[in-house]
């Protein structure tokens, strides 16, 4: 109760300004502000949004009735080992959005879902329920969510810059090594708690959230202390020249998550098949800093995008210490509906793992590389994508048990029901 009455006052008390996407996620990155005079009507206006069904590229399937709209998404990933048997689903996601009538001129509220089916093999594997990415409830901006939100239940951590992007436009099979490795202590992704995001003008943002940060509904053991995590996020566009196609936006933030419990271990894995490259444990309260970068312009008629985040984490419990940061380039190389569109992209990974006890400290680095190809006449719905990786570690013996470089390559197969857009 405490919860709702403060959402309430906090809705009552902001006055809002911006993107709605596709999925459940906040936008971290602040949109422009509504122009001065406006007014926000009751209904919207069906000149410009179409009442009943109707299917919209970059949303999905929608369906909207006076002032209530209806959203639904889903696809599926899977990859092929080429020197392997068979293949394997990566991700079958399905989710809805349901914005319901707004209950001021500003405001409405929603509610947001998205399962993954592989998170328990298709209910072969654990619990039936362990399939939740998003589930939340929360009060928002009417036209625009990026303008203010406030929520609760499942999301995405806001630290986590790649799980802001629809997971499903990714532009490599897995997120940075950084960051899915924080996963084997169950940390960021998506998790239980209370988030608001407001931005402060058309330039800047800010995010808070009291969430769990050890794992919630799709983990073997669940928490949802709300605060046991307390993080917030401030995010920049410094450069946003749309004649030139450019646009420059900055990312910081700061995490602290209380009681990793005793027995846990933080994982070093592989770029693309997550195989086990050494560990040390990891327990106590963890502080997090984070920080990103992103730029995106036009070499000629060809879009491009510049993209890096970095991460460092300290368990007081277990004296550890995890850093990593990653560097992403891709490149349009044409996109034409009769041949398809194709985006070739490299990735340079590198992960720095140690403990006070232990003398040196593990690197472990990945380069991965391969093409983005949406085949012609797909309208960006069919994607293939080929990816190769170059892994490499080593370290103290303690914490891995055997220095080794080797390569990976898998072929993945994307159908969307949303276009797959790289920049």
């Amino acid at each position: 109760m405490k919860f709702l009455t403060a959402m309430a006052y906090i809705t009552m008390c902001l006055s809002a300004a911006p993107q709605e996407r596709p999925t459940g996620n906040t936008p971290q990155t602040p949109a422009k502000p509504e122009q001065s005079g406006s007014s926000t009507p009751t209904v919207p206006n069906t000149s410009e949004a179409k009442l009943g069904w109707s299917y919209e590229p970059d949303a999905g399937v929608v369906y909207r009735q006076g002032d209530f709209k209806w959203t639904s998404w889903g696809y599926g990933e899977k990859l092929f080992d080429p020197g392997g048997e068979g293949g394997q689903w990566r991700r079958v996601r399905q989710g809805m959005e349901f914005d319901l009538p707004r209950f001021t001129q500003q405001y409405r509220t929603a509610f947001v879902y998205e399962v993954d089916l592989t998170d328990n093999n298709f209910f072969r594997t654990g619990p039936k329920w362990r399939i939740a990415e998003n589930l939340f409830w929360a009060v928002q901006n009417a036209k625009d969510a990026g303008k203010f939100r406030a929520l609760i239940g499942q999301n995405t951590h806001i630290l986590t810059l790649e799980d802001y992007q629809s997971s499903g436009n990714l532009p490599t099979i897995n997120r940075s090594l950084i960051l899915e490795e924080h996963g084997s202590v169950s940390s960021f992704g998506t998790q239980f708690g209370v988030q608001v995001t407001k931005a402060l003008s058309s330039r800047y943002s800010i995010s808070g959230s009291a969430q769990d940060n050890r794992g919630s509904f799709n983990t073997d053991k669940p928490r949802y202390n709300i605060g046991n995590s307390l993080a917030t996020k401030l995010t920049a566009i410094l450069i946003n020249d749309e004649k030139r196609g450019r646009k420059l936006t900055v990312g910081a933030g700061v995490d602290h998550t209380r009681d990793y419990p005793k027995g846990g271990h933080f994982s070093l894995a592989s770029a693309i098949a997550f195989e086990s490259l050494g560990s040390v444990p990891a327990s106590g309260n963890k502080l997090s800093f984070e920080g990103d970068i992103i730029y995106s312009g036009r070499l000629g008629k060809h879009p491009y995008t510049l993209e890096s985040q970095g991460l460092q984490s300290n368990f007081s419990g277990s004296g550890t210490t995890a850093r990593g940061i990653y560097g992403l380039m891709q490149m349009s190389v044409f996109d034409k509906d009769r041949f398809g569109d194709l985006d070739p992209f490299v990735r340079y990974d590198v992960v720095q793992l140690g403990q006070e006890r232990i003398h040196g400290s593990a690197v472990q680095q990945a380069l991965r590389t391969g093409v983005n190809y949406n085949l012609p006449f797909s309208r960006k719905l069919v994607n293939l994508h080929l990816e190769y990786a170059r892994n490499a570690v080593h370290g103290p013996g303690e914490i891995v048990a055997q220095a080794r470089a080797f390569n990976e390559f898998r072929v993945e197969l994307r159908v969307n029901v949303t276009r797959y857009v790289r920049h």
